[in-house]
């Protein structure tokens, strides 16, 4: 049976009066209280309480000898984190749009307005659910939809450029699932690796990058829900399966994408330069590794990664 709702009556509190309440729990700030109420002023003490819990006990107190620093280097960290996998994101999410597009939109037996017959797709319901999507889109403010309402009558929706500039990366991820198994191996082989695989890497990107323009937590985080499949050629380089819900995982992936998308990408040197910068005083006082973030032991090594 569900607990019975009270009325929530907390105040809110200062700068300086939350920052009282964590030298209260055990925090050590005696050389960092300016850094602090900086923190607690402009980052905020509720955007910063994701990275205060590894750093204490069950009751909430922090361990001995930890100090605000430490809670700051985890946070600064994870936002880093989170900045190279959306710019990763981004380039992989437009270079399916343009694979998609010219794939099929090319093809004579398809065209620019090939989403329009359901016979491109795996099913009925899935067609319908498109159209409807695409029916959604008009009133989203892009300019694109705009202009082609404003300038055709006919056909009644946009082309497959245009409803795809408008989608986010979620329903191209749905789209690129719904597609007709013959098209998605088209697409697929732009990139060499399989369509099933690729499917379940666009729906862990998905959530990946909602949890990375969210502000999530990362670094420690386990996305089970959509953890990618291992692709064959590559399948050293993922994490064992009880870690593949782990940001590392996720990294093999955008690394896979990113070498046959753009093979002078920096992306991975980036990565392993932002791996290279770990807080492991603060992970040592959290009790943490780098196995919190699935890391496969001497990764930096492999080739996959020079």
């Amino acid at each position: 049976m569900p607990h019975a709702l009270i009325s929530f009556h907390k105040p809110a509190k200062s700068p300086n009066a939350l920052l009282r309440h964590m030298q209260l729990k055990g925090l050590d700030t005696r050389k960092q209280t300016a850094k602090a109420l900086q923190a607690l002023e402009f980052i905020g003490y509720h955007r910063l309480l994701i990275y205060m819990r590894p750093l204490q006990n069950p009751q909430k107190r922090f361990f001995a000898n930890v100090q605000f620093d430490d809670i700051l280097q985890l946070y600064d960290f994870d936002r880093r984190l989170r900045l190279v996998f959306l710019d990763a994101i981004d380039r992989i999410e437009v270079a399916f749009r343009s694979a998609i597009i010219n794939t099929l939109a090319l093809d004579k037996a398809c065209g620019p307005h090939f989403y329009l017959d359901a016979i491109h797709f795996n099913d009925g319901q899935a067609h319908r659910n498109l159209l409807k999507q695409v029916l959604g889109l008009r009133d989203s403010g892009n300019a694109s939809l705009k202009h082609y309402y404003d300038t055709y009558n006919t056909p009644a929706l946009p082309p497959v450029w245009t409803v795809l500039e408008a989608m986010t990366i979620g329903q191209l991820s749905r789209l690129f699932s719904d597609l007709h198994l013959d098209h998605r191996k088209m697409i697929a082989a732009k990139f060499s690796y399989d369509e099933s695989v690729l499917s379940t890497w666009l729906q862990s990107l998905t959530l990946l990058r909602n949890v990375c323009a969210h502000h999530g937590r990362l670094w420690n985080a386990s996305i089970t829900a959509g953890a990618p499949k291992y692709a064959k050629a590559i399948a050293n380089e993922f994490p064992p399966h009880h870690d593949r819900g782990r940001v590392f995982a996720r990294a093999v992936v955008v690394q896979a994408l990113l070498a046959k998308i753009d093979p002078t990408s920096d992306w991975k040197s980036r990565f392993k330069h932002l791996i290279a910068s770990l807080p492991m005083t603060a992970l040592a006082k959290a009790g943490r590794t780098t196995a919190d973030l699935g890391l496969v032991a001497g990764w930096e090594n492999h080739q996959f990664w020079s």
